[in-house]
């Protein structure tokens, strides 16, 4: 590999810690502040969507920012070690800058939320859930040979990431909905709620069978749980329907991870 595009990786890697950096600063004053005066919270409980998970289900965020400083340490530890020149190759190669516009993303997100400015929130998601399917599959994710380090610290910190921004576009998309006066009747939100989890899940079912992603599985059968106890604490008697739709949810997740298991353990 040649000094000048030694240097343009290693700078590469100095712009996605500083987008990280940013991403986590801003998710810390989003809690402190926090932005606008709002928690992130309060905008969601102003736009309601029978979508949204219980509070407890948001602390996998904390797990995803903990892995993708993983991510974060990986990067730094190829680009300047010396060490391993082909493997930081690999990495920036792919990553290109899907990880910098991701983390931007991410803060710009928090921003358009907490100013209530729910039809940007939407487009800011999308551009973040695109950026993260690319480098899913620039990566091969879940589906091509990989060193260990490689899957700790690239494939299962995007797979969670990807897992949960999924749930949140549609939480997003389910709030702008309501910000846009299109809830309509319990039973109107009820039915779209099913049908939203419909969706979830067969995305799941896609990449478990298609790209073996059991990771990103288990994020959709956590935030369908956390769904599952928001509805139990309400206890509306119209909201049983989107309990059971939960609980279907993960049975078939459930069962298709165990098909893909035993079929990869046949082959």
């Amino acid at each position: 590999m040649v000094r000048h595009e030694t240097l343009h990786f290693k700078n590469r890697s100095i712009f996605n810690t500083l987008g990280y950096i940013i991403m986590i600063t801003v998710n810390v004053l989003a809690m402190l502040l926090p932005i606008n005066g709002n928690t992130t919270g309060q905008v969601s409980a102003a736009y309601p969507s029978l979508f949204v998970p219980a509070h407890i289900t948001f602390f996998i965020w904390g797990i995803i920012y903990l892995s993708l400083l993983g991510f974060i340490i990986y990067q730094l530890w190829l680009a300047f070690s010396n060490k391993h020149p082909e493997g930081l190759s690999h990495l920036m190669r792919r990553m290109k800058d899907w990880f910098l516009i991701s983390s931007v993303c991410n803060a710009c997100w928090l921003f358009a939320w907490h100013y209530q400015l729910i039809p940007v929130s939407v487009v800011i998601m999308l551009i973040l859930l695109l950026s993260l399917a690319v480098i899913h599959f620039n990566f091969g994710i879940a589906t091509a040979p990989a060193s260990f380090a490689e899957r700790v610290f690239i494939h299962i910190p995007f797979s969670l990431y990807l897992g949960w921004i999924v749930i949140a576009t549609i939480a997003n998309i389910a709030a702008f909905l309501s910000y846009a006066g299109l809830e309509g009747s319990l039973h109107t939100q009820v039915v779209r709620t099913i049908v939203m989890i419909a969706v979830g899940t067969l995305v799941t079912i896609a990449m478990v069978l298609f790209r073996n992603n059991i990771v990103y599985a288990l994020v959709s059968v956590w935030a369908f749980y956390g769904i599952l106890l928001k509805g139990r604490t309400v206890d509306i008697m119209e909201e049983n329907a989107i309990i059971h739709a939960c609980i279907i949810a993960i049975g078939v997740i459930a069962v298709t991870i165990s098909w893909q298991l035993y079929r990869k353990q046949k082959s």
